[in-house]
């Protein structure tokens, strides 16, 4: 994404270690962030609480330059959504 100036970052509550055997069993080409007290998943909507249990809402955003939001996709279909970022960049 370099061409557009972007950085693409993926969010999940498993832990580091978790998260490098997903990005290398399927080729993930993104950095993959860990939030496993989910307070990052709270403060962007992707999780109710910070108790465990539960999956992460499939939420997408798009954060400018001046770390200001963007854009929200509230449900990122993961069939479209590089699709529909890119036609905002």
């Amino acid at each position: 994404m370099t061409d557009k100036n972007a950085v693409v970052l993926g969010v999940s509550f498993d832990s580091p270690e978790d998260n490098n055997v997903f990005a290398q069993k399927w080729s993930f080409p993104y950095a993959l962030l860990s939030d496993p007290t989910r307070a990052m998943g709270v403060q962007y909507g992707a999780a109710e609480s910070t108790e465990k249990g539960g999956y992460a809402k499939r939420i997408g955003y798009l954060i400018g330059t001046d770390g200001r939001i963007k854009a929200v996709w509230p449900k990122a279909d993961t069939k479209t959504f590089a699709e529909d970022v890119l036609a905002r960049l």
